[in-house]
């Protein structure tokens, strides 16, 4: 899959394009029905498959209070994972208050056609864009009929009962609600830290931990507790639990990640880990001794045993 922006010099085919267009955050169930449709119709009518997305969420430009919308995927996860669909081309177009500011019919016009050379244009369900968002379905329609594009929409996919959407996913993960957020994501969330070295308690306690810093703020991380895990560092892949929090029995003040991996005994500090959430164990707990913490950490520690079908 080749990555392109307005900067970049590229070469679309003068036999055009087929594209959908989406901000494409955590590429969950729902946008992995549109891209399997759109690989399929650009195979069908061997046309390249282009995704057109953003660099970054619409919602910091048009919304003032979305200072605090955490993210599912970086730009670089979601590239990786609309990759695996076969797709041709990614189009990564910076949000700006310019580009905001684009009626619909012109953004169709000047961007996809006039630019990307569309030739056919699947959407999901609910799709809107242009200025005010004022562009939908129905403009699209009419649209298809003045340009000569071809329009296929796409329904919502539901999974447990709820249409899946990477706000609902959002929400679930700010719940800890791992299991249903997976569900609909289609595989397991994560994220990447770098290991920083930490204050050493969980050595101290026979349970080594590597300290972990997001590399991206923007991440969404699920809300203090312990959660069960998978890592993975320099390609090989570690099982294990983590820790969310503040560490309240120790006083602890700012929250701090902490992932003790079965296992696994090397010092990476400075180096990246990738961690997957698979299950939520219970919540942060300040504990009257350090015994009764060390005693709980065994029992986490033994229902991740178990989850992973080990002996304890």
């Amino acid at each position: 899959m080749q990555i392109v922006n307005s900067q970049n010099a590229f070469q679309i085919p003068d036999e055009g394009t087929c594209i959908t267009v989406g901000t494409f955050d955590g590429v969950h169930l729902g946008h992995a029905e549109i891209l399997r449709f759109l690989k399929s119709l650009s195979e069908q009518k061997k046309l390249p498959a282009v995704v057109f997305t953003f660099g970054n969420h619409p919602r910091y430009v048009l919304n003032e209070d979305a200072a605090e919308l955490k993210m599912l995927t970086t730009t670089d996860e979601k590239a990786r994972l609309i990759g695996n669909f076969g797709i041709d081309y990614l189009f990564v177009q910076d949000f700006t208050p310019e580009f905001a500011s684009l009626q619909a019919e012109q953004f169709v016009s000047e961007i996809l056609i006039g630019k990307l050379k569309m030739k056919s244009l699947v959407v999901g369900h609910d799709h809107v864009f242009g200025k005010d968002r004022s562009g939908n379905f129905g403009l699209l329609s009419e649209l298809s009929d003045k340009y000569g594009f071809s329009l296929i929409q796409i329904p919502a996919i539901s999974n447990e009962g709820f249409n899946v959407s990477s706000t609902k996913i959002r929400n679930l993960l700010a719940s800890a609600d791992i299991h249903l957020a997976n569900a609909m994501l289609g595989y397991h969330y994560s994220f990447t830290g770098e290991v920083n070295k930490g204050f050493g308690i969980g050595r101290e306690l026979g349970f080594p931990t590597a300290n972990l810093i997001p590399l991206s703020a923007q991440k969404i991380l699920p809300p203090p507790g312990v959660y069960i895990i998978k890592a993975t560092h320099n390609g090989d892949s570690y099982e294990g639990i983590i820790n969310i929090g503040r560490r309240p029995t120790f006083e602890g003040d700012q929250i701090q990640i902490e992932a003790h991996l079965f296992d696994f005994d090397k010092v990476v500090y400075g180096e990246k880990l990738t961690v997957e959430f698979l299950l939520f164990l219970r919540e942060e707990i300040k504990f009257d001794s350090i015994d009764l913490l060390i005693s709980q950490i065994r029992k986490d520690r033994d229902r991740a045993f178990k989850y992973f079908g080990r002996i304890c």
